[in-house]
């Protein structure tokens, strides 16, 4: 072998190199070329993701829509039952609520026969109680009171729910839940003048209006102790339990006013302190006597304890908080229109955030995606083997509001907030320990079976967490 061959050799670079400058333009094409295929690629990558949390924010508003439509029926079925428990004097029966949150709601089709079904079961509910009082007021049989009831003009066939847009599907379902509304706020009038010895005015007397006062002659006095009538027999007597059901009337009417007493709404603005100093307290607790648990489940079959933290939410967030006295009226979400467990909606920068799980194996609980300015809602579901009276003992950096079962039962405010944390951060404590990083607490009556607990919360500067734990 000749020592000539090798040194023709040359390696594999300087071969590359000479082949470029050789043919400079190919070169430069097939790099260009490579870089725009890389381009291509990327955007067409970024566009088709946009294009994907478009169309999952889009399904996620329409979920929402979807089950706020449900929420109204199924207050509708609320209304419905509570009207005929007002008709049955010894019914004791309690309200009974879907508890359950929906992974996707019913079809607004579906959802508006069901409206126009309950529309027409409140109706005759309500043209069957004014027959009762009929019949009590003037002595006469229900069936000639019925006959003597004002017969409504047959209304127009409604629209085939088929055909309809979804806007007017919504709107009709939310015309009909405001008349049944309107229904059981009358009811609660004619019981309650009932209860308080109003005098009731037959329909079609000369005076006075149909359940209002007037001819004392031919009125019926009513009271606690049953209705006296003009020829001083006592007819039907009102349930004994009338009172209770008034009070539960009411309470559903005005469920989302029911805020705690103890919520304070003031504080301070323009560059002072948002949060009243206050004289307030952590509650103490006994460790001696304390038997921790986690969980969702209470009695039997349930693990035991006499102070549960409950550590296991679906966790949705961050949305856009306020800053600053802001973050006590923060802007409202589609999660507090309906719990939809598989809507997906546009969070804080921009950013898409679903439902997720948590089971937070430390306390207290903390969000996993960290923002400051904030907002963040958690769901669950509580698990009794009775009705019971339990204590909430919540605590929030920096505020919360609690709902069970649909009804508004915490709104944290500024509740001593300064004083708080002061106590929780800047002392040695067994707060945490004793799951006891509590601002305050209230006693709330929990139903037998399923509960479901809702909590928004709001978070300014720094750091955020919130607690939640139950005693009996």
């Amino acid at each position: 072998m000749k020592l000539g061959s090798v040194d023709q050799w040359s390696p594999p670079p300087r071969r590359l190199a000479e082949l470029a400058k050789r043919h400079i333009f190919i070169m430069v094409s097939l790099t260009v070329h490579a870089a725009l295929i890389a381009l291509c690629y990327y955007f067409g990558s970024y566009r088709i993701e946009l294009t994907r949390q478009q169309q999952l924010v889009h399904a996620g508003a329409e979920l929402s829509k979807q089950s706020s439509m449900e929420k109204r029926v199924l207050d509708m079925k609320q209304i419905n039952d509570l009207l005929e428990q007002s008709g049955r004097a010894s019914d004791t029966r309690q309200d009974q609520t879907n508890f359950t949150a929906t992974s996707l709601p019913k079809a607004p089709t579906e959802l508006l026969a069901e409206a126009r079904q309950l529309s027409a079961s409140i109706d005759e509910v309500e043209k069957r109680l004014k027959a009762d009082e009929l019949a009590r007021i003037d002595g006469i049989s229900k069936e000639q009171a019925l006959k003597q009831l004002d017969v409504p003009p047959p209304a127009a066939a409604p629209a085939p729910a088929e055909t309809a847009t979804p806007e007017q599907l919504a709107t009709e379902i939310e015309l009909l839940e405001k008349r049944a509304r309107a229904s059981l706020a009358q009811r609660q009038q004619d019981l309650q003048r009932r209860m308080n010895g109003v005098a009731v005015q037959p329909p079609g007397s000369k005076s006075g209006s149909a359940y209002g006062s007037g001819d004392h002659e031919n009125a019926v006095q009513s009271g606690a102790n049953g209705e006296q009538a003009k020829d001083g027999q006592v007819s039907a007597t009102p349930g004994r339990n009338e009172g209770e059901l008034v009070e539960r009337i009411a309470k559903f009417i005005n469920r989302d006013l029911a805020l705690p007493k103890d919520a304070s709404q003031h504080y301070y603005q323009n560059g002072e302190r948002i949060f009243n100093p206050g004289v307030g307290q952590i509650p103490a607790v006994d460790a001696a006597t304390m038997h921790k648990g986690f969980g969702r489940m209470l009695g039997r079959e349930g693990e035991f304890a006499n102070r549960v933290y409950v550590n296991s939410w679906y966790l949705i967030g961050p949305f856009e908080g306020k800053h600053g006295s802001g973050l006590f009226s923060n802007y409202r979400y589609p999660p507090e229109d309906g719990v939809v467990l598989d809507a997906a909606y546009r969070g804080k920068e921009n950013r898409v955030v679903k439902w997720r799980y948590l089971n937070a194996d430390s306390y207290p609980l903390v969000p996993p995606d960290f923002a400051e300015d904030a907002v963040y809602y958690g769901y669950t579901e509580l698990m009794l083997d009775r009705e019971q009276l339990l204590t909430m003992w919540i605590g929030a950096d920096d505020d919360a509001q609690i709902w069970l079962n649909d009804e508004q039962v915490w709104a944290g405010g500024n509740i001593n907030k300064t004083s708080f944390w002061r106590d929780l951060y800047d002392t040695q404590n067994t707060y945490a320990r004793d799951f006891n990083m509590t601002e305050g607490k209230r006693k709330v009556r929990f139903k037998k079976g399923r509960n479901k607990i809702f909590f928004k919360l709001a978070n300014g500067p720094s750091r955020t967490f919130f607690s939640l734990v139950l005693t009996k």
